[in-house]
């Protein structure tokens, strides 16, 4: 336990060295454990300084609930959403992680049939769990962020931390969702990835890094640039 510490440790300093190794000896947990670990803390923080009447009396007032509703109703109202804020936060951490690094392992899988390389699955999970260190810090400063407020908008979901070149070049919808994508963290995460999936399958440590980011680079597109793009335009 104490190496797969100090390895995950060290990829955030040493990619290069401590990612083959870890995905050698199929060093998973940590990484997953302590993605769980933060993403949970992130979630819980938020919900404990989120101040949800600011969403919640709004849209009763929209429906016509407010006038009819008590005091008390009201009250009941806004702490359920914090609940379910709470509910939802931890729940995306604790079964959601897993599952996306499961799923990031699969299309590795693929990517690997595709080049007519063999990789046993374990090696590419691993390569998935490590890939999502720089999340887990992510979640841990986001964590720390929000325990520093005093209340959080729901607007703020995924706001307290600037990653991406959208805050600093605002303008229209699409150009902001393109620049949203050219995120800090996400990049580092397919970088890594791209380590992860060379010693799987050995390839040269620069052509990993391309396979993972052109991986990022699809899933920008269809996901986070062209879905919501597409959802908008069918309101």
């Amino acid at each position: 336990m104490l190496t797969s510490l100090a390895l995950s440790a060290r990829t955030y300093v040493d990619p290069v060295t401590a990612v083959p190794r870890a995905v050698g000896e199929r060093r998973w947990v940590v990484p997953l454990l302590w993605l769980m670990i933060t993403g949970a803390a992130a979630g819980a923080a938020f919900a404990d300084r989120l101040d949800a009447a600011r969403e919640v009396i709004p849209q009763m007032a929209e429906k016509g609930d407010l006038m009819k509703a008590s005091e008390r109703e009201v009250a009941e109202e806004v702490e359920q959403a914090e609940r379910i804020a709470l509910v939802l936060g931890v729940g995306k951490a604790v079964f959601g992680m897993p599952l996306a690094v499961l799923m990031i392992a699969v299309a590795l899988k693929i990517l690997a049939w595709l080049l007519g390389r063999k990789s046993e699955f374990s090696a590419l999970f691993t390569s998935a769990a490590v890939a999502m260190l720089p999340v887990a810090l992510y979640y841990l400063l986001t964590a720390i962020i929000a325990l520093k407020q005093d209340v959080i908008l729901p607007a703020q979901a995924g706001k307290l931390m600037t990653t991406s070149l959208q805050e600093f070049f605002p303008g229209p919808p699409g150009r902001g969702r393109v620049l949203a994508a050219i995120d800090f963290f996400n990049l580092w995460s397919a970088a890594l990835l791209g380590l992860g999936f060379a010693a799987a399958v050995k390839l040269p440590a620069w052509k990993g890094v391309l396979f993972g980011l052109l991986l990022y680079a699809l899933y920008a597109a269809a996901i986070l640039i062209g879905l919501p793009g597409l959802l908008g335009g069918m309101k």
